[in-house]
């Protein structure tokens, strides 16, 4: 078939991998924990809370569609074609994603002997040794080592911590790549409680709302190279953000932003700094549209980077550093926590 109809494509669209590997491919399937599966010809891949990772490859998505091109490396039609043909023999049986599954454990990743490699990460994105430094001693952050057996190499990441108030125990960590462009949730995390630096002020009443833990640490670093104190304000990550379907106005409070104003009773300020692209804007101008139908009483602020696509741009661009790709690691004193 060398063309496929609108019609069809849309339903292929919302087929997930996991989904559609339960319904047509089941033996391809291992399962590893409560809501975790890999793929048993790449161990690495792995299926949690409706996406794909495959880590020691650096790529991932959502769909069926997306892993037959990616790692199955079908063209696009013949892809859909595949998913379309198994669709109309059989309708697939999608499979539910519980409220419940917010309450699971989250699982540590494993931690790295030092956390070198991640300071001369952060280091190279121009983040203020003094930030990494303060996040690494309050456990906001460290050097997570996963060994993958397919390809009989050893992958960093920086782990990302995002903390439960109120129990005081690790509920989220945000996984990104060092050495390769891996970014990811650890199974268990909840996104309510995402990666945040809180103000050293008790009674602070602001809170700056970025879109990756990266930005987080470039907003503080921004913070101090005007002279200010990191943390003289709350800094919080929304680990990433949505646009709504079809240019609709549907859009919810992020979990984590709703969360953050529970733990925090004495927010009052809510500035926005998501991303200079048609995403960021787009949601940023819908939650400040929704916070003021359901939570007047706060004040928001939309201050989106000035001239580049997101805070850790701005900040390397302020500091003269090159691209993620073409940067090269800065000289420091080892570091071990």
């Amino acid at each position: 078939m060398a063309y496929i109809k609108p019609e069809i494509l849309k339903k292929v669209k919302q087929v997930d991998l996991l989904t559609y590997l339960l319904n047509y491919q089941p033996d391809r399937l291992k399962k590893i924990s409560h809501n975790t599966y890999c793929i048993r010809d790449h161990d690495s891949l792995h299926i949690s809370n409706g996406l794909w990772n495959w880590q020691s490859m650096g790529i991932g998505g959502k769909s069926a569609l997306d892993f037959l091109i990616k790692v199955d490396n079908y063209t696009f039609l013949e892809a859909a074609n595949i998913i379309a043909e198994n669709i109309n023999v059989k309708a697939p049986e999608y499979v539910p994603y519980s409220e419940k599954e917010r309450d699971k454990k989250l699982q540590i990743p494993q931690r790295a002997k030092t956390d070198q490699n991640a300071i001369d990460y952060l280091l190279s994105r121009g983040i203020s040794f003094n930030i990494i430094k303060h996040c690494i001693d309050h456990y906001l952050l460290y050097e997570n080592e996963y060994f993958s057996p397919s390809t009989n190499k050893v992958y960093q990441n920086v782990a990302f911590i995002g903390w439960d108030k109120k129990t005081n125990k690790p509920r989220h960590i945000a996984l990104r790549g060092i050495n390769q462009d891996f970014i990811g949730d650890a199974t268990g995390s909840d996104k309510r409680y995402s990666f945040c630096i809180e103000s050293s002020n008790p009674d602070c009443d602001t809170v700056h709302i970025n879109e990756a833990p990266i930005d987080v640490l470039s907003q503080a670093t921004l913070f101090e190279q005007d002279n200010k104190e990191f943390n003289h304000e709350h800094i919080l990550s929304l680990t990433g953000i949505y646009a709504p379907r079809n240019d609709t106005k549907e859009i919810k409070i992020p979990l984590a932003l709703q969360q953050f104003l529970i733990d925090h009773p004495k927010i009052k300020n809510i500035i926005f700094h998501l991303d200079l692209d048609k995403v960021g804007r787009q949601a940023t101008a819908l939650i400040i549209e929704i916070m003021k139908l359901k939570l007047p009483e706060y004040t928001c602020y939309d201050d989106p980077p000035k001239y580049y696509k997101d805070t850790n741009d701005n900040l390397c661009m302020r500091l003269g550093i090159a691209k993620v790709k073409s940067r090269s690691k800065m000289d420091n004193k080892e570091y071990t926590r």
